[in-house]
C-alpha cells in the first residue's frame, strides 16, 4: 500500500431512478469496505432514491457520503452543457444554489456533507462567491495534470487568481486565499467518451489504473469519477479495478480528506 496516497470515489447524477447500476456500484464499494460519495441533484431526487440513500447511510455511516451535485443539472436544456457559470450573476446563482441546499437539508437533514460539485464542471467567479456565502466546506471539480495545465495552475495560484484568460485555476487539494472552502477534485475517470444520455465508451481497468498512477505523481489525493447509469456493462471491470487499487492506495470520503 502507498502511504499517504488517498483515492476518493465520486458518483455524479444521483437523481430520480433507483436503478440497478446505482445499487450495484454501491454494493461493490460496501463489499470492498471502500467509501463512495454519491452526488445528488437536489431538485431531481425522488423519494425512493433519497430514502434508499438514507437507509444505506444509516447502515454504513463511514462508507456512504452524500454530497450535492448542482440544482437540477439543467435537465430542461441539456444541450447547453452548463448549469452554473457563464454569464449567470451572483444573485441568480445564489437563488438557485440556496434552493438546492435547502432541499438537501430537507431530504437528508444532517446526514449529507456540504460539498458542492458542478454539473458539466462549469462555474464563474460569482459561483465561487456563492459557495463561500452559503458555507460549503468544499467544492469538487476536475483537475488535469498535463504540463500545460500544471503551469497554468501554478501561475494562477501564485497570482491568487481563480481564472486566467477565462481558464479555471485549480487549487486542488488546497484552499483559495480569499475563501474558506477547500477544493478536492477528480483527476481520473472510467468513461472515455459519452455516446448519448445513457451510453459511453469506457477505459480498460489497466488504463484507469494508469490514470491513477499518473495523478499520484503530482498529488496525494486522487479523485475517481463515476456516472453510474453509464456503467451497465462495466460493473465487473469496475470491481476488478477497485480491488487492484485497494492493494496500493487508501480510500477516503471527501469530508475526511478536508478534515
Amino acid at each position: 500500500m502507498v502511504q499517504n496516497k488517498y483515492i476518493f470515489l465520486r458518483n455524479d447524477d444521483v437523481r430520480d431512478k433507483l436503478d440497478k447500476e446505482l445499487v450495484r456500484l454501491t454494493e461493490i464499494c460496501l463489499d470492498l469496505n471502500i467509501p463512495i460519495s454519491h452526488a445528488v441533484e437536489p431538485a431531481n431526487i425522488s423519494k425512493e432514491v433519497s430514502e434508499w440513500l438514507l437507509m444505506i447511510k444509516r447502515n454504513y455511516p463511514h462508507q456512504i457520503e452524500i454530497i450535492q451535485h448542482g440544482y437540477n443539472h439543467n435537465l430542461q436544456n441539456p444541450d447547453l452543457k452548463m448549469e452554473f457559470g457563464g454569464n449567470r450573476s451572483f444573485e441568480d446563482q445564489f437563488q438557485t444554489m440556496s434552493s438546492g441546499k435547502k432541499l438537501m437539508d430537507k431530504y437528508f437533514k444532517d446526514k449529507w456533507s456540504p460539498v458542492f460539485t458542478f454539473p458539466y464542471g462549469t462555474f464563474n467567479q460569482s459561483t465561487l462567491e456563492v459557495i463561500e456565502k452559503l458555507g460549503y466546506t468544499a467544492i469538487s471539480s476536475k483537475i488535469d495534470f498535463t504540463p500545460k495545465n500544471m503551469i497554468k495552475n501554478r501561475i494562477g495560484s501564485i497570482l491568487k487568481k481563480d481564472f486566467i484568460l477565462n481558464k479555471k485555476i485549480s487549487y486542488h487539494p488546497g484552499r483559495r486565499s480569499k475563501y474558506k472552502f477547500r477544493e478536492i477534485s477528480v483527476s481520473a475517470n472510467f468513461i472515455k467518451k459519452y455516446l448519448d444520455e445513457n451510453n459511453a465508451e469506457h477505459f480498460t481497468p489497466h488504463e484507469v489504473i494508469s490514470q491513477i498512477k499518473r495523478s499520484s505523481r503530482h498529488t496525494n489525493i486522487i479523485g475517481l469519477l463515476f456516472h453510474h447509469r453509464f456503467h451497465t456493462n462495466e460493473l465487473n471491470k469496475i470491481e476488478e479495478t477497485l480491488k487492484t487499487l485497494k492493494e496500493i492506495y487508501r480510500f477516503s470520503t471527501i469530508m475526511n480528506l478536508v478534515r
